[in-house]
Order: structure tokens, then C-alpha cells, then sequence
């Protein structure tokens, strides 16, 4: 039978089956080889992540709309935040970054770039996208976004990360969710087990929402750690890097349920919530998990700030990039064709070719145009930092003093933008 036509309760006691095998693996501690522990703790992760993510969703009910996606979003990052935590609790500094860094790039990287990705498709099965603007509510999320992404420069060329930088970072944090708070918006509307469970009388709901949230969260809790574990193991076992298996296996696993929110809210015609949806989360990893780290390595092993070595430097620095690209590119909060392709050129290719030397050179690329976005774009800002400018008669946002149209970026004169509405 088709998963749709399943009951609620059905496809629920399904999913929760899948955390099975990887409790299994844990509780018994039975010797399983690596590639299997990756497998059995990764649906396991899964899993609880789908059940918390529809748990949380369902919660909107009761929930102010303003909170609900930053709440979500923290729910959603939860799997490799403990991960990251467990790493730079045990001192293994080498991998913090990682995981943080991985799953940074990701949503930001589909966040951007999805519609160029579902552009892709065939013409007769590709659906029609909406316009992709970010509603005026979710600004909070580039403004922090951006202060995250350039604070955490600090690390970058002082070469650690300490307790000062866990101050702003998590200060930022706090900041975020209060003024999300206060801006309420639209929360996506529940849909499939969600909405099946929004629906119940309050109390039913409620004991459903309790017990999806405490059962996913000790899965997780129980089986995130030796999931990062079992791949640095494949990783040395396979003669793969860990480094590079961490960064991406796990962001790939824990962020699946988010990513498939995202994506149905986008084939839906609802671009604009598909973004605010993976802004949530990526400034969640960049305020919180980031703020959290040297706290947890001192806790661990009490030997100062939390150390970058140069390679996690670089990957930091391609990681600010990403994120300041995506801040330009929503600048105007609405997401043109161009630049959403070129988000998708670029991820790919610093995903496909990851050495040292050419993760620096994409830092490089993302920064030059960003900074060229930036410039270009500077009254808006001004605008997003403020808020939303008067418009003018016709209803497009002001153009400035003398009325005088901006001058067009050196990408878009060369025509590899797409102009912005």
C-alpha cells in the first residue's frame, strides 16, 4: 500500500520502527563493523529526526507563529549539535568544524539554491515555482545571519574560537529569538502526519507532541554521538577522510527532514517559506552551535579557547562566504533565477572538488561576490537593517536619492545575473 494511504498512526509506528535497529546496536553494544553502525545509527537519526520535526510542527497549534520556525529550526539541528558538542567536550578540536561547517553550507546552499536545482527538471515535470520572496517577517533571520557570519571571522584569523565569542554568538541567539517572537508571520501550515495531528482535541494533540518529542529525543540523545563515532571509524576503515565523511553524512542525515519540508513548500508554490524554513537553521548553527562550542571544550578539557587549525580555519572562512552570498542574494528579500544558479554552481563545485587548496579558492568566488551583491545592493542594506522603505507609487521600493536607478554590478552587466524585481 502507497505510504499516503497509510493511516497516521501507521506511517508514526512505521517510522518509530526504523530507530530500532540502531538502539539495537547501542544498547546490546554488540560488535558491529563501522559501515553497519553508520547505516543502523543514521536511520535511527532519521527517524527521530522526522518524529521530532513533526512533533514540533504539530505544536504550532499552540505556539506563537513567530517562534514557530525558529523553534523548529533548533529541533532540526539538534542531531549535530550534539555531535559537535561530544566532539569539542572530548577535546577532538580537529572535528568540531565539521559537522557545524557541513551543515552550515547545506541549508544554506538549498536554502538558495533548490529553484535553480528544480529548474533542472524536465519541462513537462517541472512544476511552476511562485515568486520567491522571503516574507518581511523573516529579515531578522539575514540581519542575524549576517552579524553571526562576520563575527565568527574573530575565529578565523585569531585561529580560535573562546568564551567571548560564546557571549555574542549565543547573545545573538537570544536577540533572534526574541524579535522572532515579536514579529509573528506566517508559519507554514502543518502538512501530512502534522497536519493529521494539529487537528486532535487539544489534549490529545498535546500527549501525542509530548510523547514524539521525549521518544525522538532520547533516540537521539542515545544514538547521535556513536552515529559520528561509527563514521570517523568507515571513514579511517574505507581510507576516506573523516573530516570530510563527518561534514557531510551526518549534516545530510539530520537535516533530511528539514530539507524535505523545504522542498514540498517550494514544489507548492510557497518559495518564500521554503527559505525562511532553512535561514532558520542555518542561524542556528551559526549563533548558537557556533556560541556553544568553546564553552563545551572548556568544560571538557580545560586547556583554553577552543584551537582552529588551518584547515578548519579555511573551512570557516568558505563557510562565512556561503553565508554572506545567501544574505546578498535575499538582500531585497525576493531570490532572482541568477542567483539562485549561481549558488548552485558553486556549491556544487566546492562539494565535488573538496581539497584545502580549492575550498580556499570557492572562499575566495563566494566572497568576491558577495562583496560585489553588497556593494551594489548597498541602500538595501540600510533598508534591512532598518526595515521595509516606503514605497513608491507604483509600489516598487524606492530607488534612492534623485530618483537615480542603481548602477548595475559588474555579474549582472556581464549577464550571469538574472536583473532583480
Amino acid at each position: 500500500m502507497p505510504w499516503r494511504e497509510l493511516s497516521w498512526r501507521r506511517r508514526l509506528a512505521i517510522t518509530a520502527g526504523c530507530t530500532a535497529p540502531g538502539l539495537l546496536v547501542r544498547l546490546t553494544g554488540s560488535g558491529v563493523p563501522y559501515p553497519a553502525q553508520v547505516l543502523f545509527y543514521g536511520a535511527s537519526v532519521v527517524a527521530a529526526s522526522f518524529l521530532l520535526a513533526w512533533a514540533c510542527e504539530a505544536a504550532q497549534v499552540d505556539v506563537a507563529h513567530g517562534l514557530v520556525v525558529a523553534v523548529v529550526a533548533f529541533v532540526a539541528i539538534l542531531p549535530e549539535f550534539i555531535v559537535e558538542v561530544h566532539f569539542a567536550f572530548t577535546g577532538q578540536a580537529e572535528y568540531v568544524t565539521a559537522n557545524l561547517t557541513g551543515a552550515s553550507r547545506l541549508l544554506l546552499g538549498c536554502a538558495v539554491a533548490l529553484p535553480a536545482a528544480i529548474s533542472l527538471l524536465p519541462a513537462r515535470r517541472r512544476p511552476s515555482l511562485g515568486e520567491l520572496a522571503l516574507p518581511e517577517p523573516h529579515r531578522i533571520e539575514l540581519v542575524v545571519l549576517s552579524l553571526g557570519a562576520l563575527w565568527s571571522m574573530r575565529g578565523v584569523l585569531s585561529g580560535h574560537v573562546d568564551v567571548f565569542d560564546s557571549a555574542v554568538l549565543i547573545g545573538l541567539y537570544v536577540l533572534y529569538l526574541h524579535q522572532a517572537a515579536a514579529a509573528g508571520g506566517e508559519a507554514p501550515e502543518p502538512m501530512g502526519i502534522s497536519a493529521e495531528l494539529a487537528v486532535l482535541d487539544r489534549g490529545e494533540r498535546h500527549r501525542w507532541v509530548a510523547w514524539l518529542m521525549g521518544y525522538a529525543g532520547f533516540v537521539i540523545l542515545v544514538t547521535a554521538v556513536p552515529f559520528g563515532d561509527a563514521v570517523l571509524g568507515a571513514g579511517t576503515l574505507v581510507g576516506v577522510s573523516p573530516y570530510l565523511l563527518l561534514q557531510w553524512i551526518v549534516p545530510v542525515a539530520t537535516e533530511t527532514p528539514e530539507l524535505v519540508v523545504a522542498s514540498v513548500l517550494l514544489l507548492h508554490g510557497r518559495g518564500g517559506q521554503s527559505i525562511a524554513v532553512l535561514l532558520a537553521g542555518a542561524v542556528s548553527q551559526y549563533t548558537l552551535a557556533l556560541g556553544t562550542l568553546p564553552l563545551a571544550y572548556a568544560v571538557g578539557v580545560a586547556s583554553g579557547p577552543l584551537p582552529l587549525a588551518g584547515r578548519e580555519r579555511i573551512e570557516l572562512l568558505l563557510t562565512v562566504g556561503v553565508a554572506l552570498y545567501a544574505v546578498a542574494a535575499l538582500v531585497r528579500l525576493r531570490l532572482s533565477r541568477g542567483d539562485s544558479s549561481i549558488m548552485l554552481v558553486l556549491f556544487a563545485g566546492q562539494l565535488l572538488i573538496p581539497t584545502v587548496f580549492t575550498r580556499f579558492v570557492f572562499a575566495v568566488v563566494f566572497w568576491a561576490v558577495a562583496i560585489d551583491v553588497l556593494v551594489s545592493e548597498r541602500r538595501e542594506i540600510r533598508a534591512l537593517f532598518t526595515g521595509p522603505r516606503a514605497a513608491t507609487p507604483s509600489g516598487r521600493r524606492g530607488r534612492g536619492p534623485r530618483g537615480r536607478s542603481r548602477t548595475p554590478s559588474p555579474a549582472e552587466a556581464a549577464g550571469t545575473r538574472s536583473p532583480r524585481p
